[in-house]
């Protein structure tokens, strides 16, 4: 049965999405589903904006995350610049460590692999949905190459509620108000505290005092360090 979309938005939480998104590319061809959404520029040691929904065999994750592939994945370098599916034979593979991480991957479930890029408007939260199957490429492409219109937009679906989750994660975290992201978006927009204090009726000195606020609350020293987490987090979307 094919995945109802409003239902995948209205899950509540990971264990009650996963089956659904499970169930759907089984339906369509492939037999393993790993999703990850990120922010473009997230390009850290601690990789903190990525998160990841698992559909496939725990062992392989372990690897992955073990030996920090996440650094060096082909398949995340593509989907930074890149916004068409790509097939696991068509992947351009620059470094004989990339060529290792797909021959692990191959023995875990994702011998064929078809790649999906979901991009948002603007430079925010990208998404990449990776699809396995056990079968040899020439068997398992062209069964996803068919199955592109659904998996495009399931890709963008996943990104979306991935979008969600972690703004929600982020304004629970932080305890930001409304109005404190009102005043997000106002430095986002390059307005100096000058100009917030017009905006907004009340004194520089009252908008400094809220900027040292929103600094404390996401744990930076600078209000656009605070833009930029917020940022990251969706919270300014």
């Amino acid at each position: 049965m094919d995945l109802s979309f409003d239902d995948l938005m209205n899950a509540t939480d990971e264990l009650e999405l996963i089956p659904l998104v499970k169930e759907a590319v089984q339906s369509h061809g492939a037999e393993w589903f790993v999703f990850a959404s990120l922010h473009p520029m997230d390009y850290s040691a601690s990789r903190s904006t990525y998160r990841f929904l698992i559909g496939c065999r725990p062992e392989w994750c372990q690897l992955y995350n073990a030996n920090r592939w996440y650094l060096t994945d082909p398949c995340l370098a593509y989907a930074r610049t890149n916004t068409a599916p790509v097939l696991g034979s068509d992947l351009p593979v620059l470094t004989s460590g990339q060529q290792h991480i797909l021959e692990v991957a191959a023995q875990n479930g994702f011998r064929s692999i078809y790649i999906v890029p979901a991009h948002a408007s603007g430079k925010g939260r990208i998404g990449i949905l990776y699809l396995g199957s056990s079968v040899t490429p020439e068997e398992g492409e062209p069964i996803f190459r068919e199955g592109r219109p659904f998996f495009r937009a399931l890709s963008l679906e996943l990104l979306d509620w991935s979008s969600q989750a972690v703004r929600i994660e982020a304004m629970q975290s932080s305890g930001l108000t409304i109005d404190e992201i009102r005043v997000l978006r106002l430095v986002k927009a390059e307005f100096t505290a000058n100009a917030i204090a017009g905006e907004l009726g009340v004194s520089p000195t009252t908008v400094y005092r809220q900027f040292q606020r929103i600094n404390e609350k996401v744990g930076v020293s600078h209000i656009t360090a605070a833009v930029r987490f917020a940022e990251e987090h969706d919270i300014l979307a």
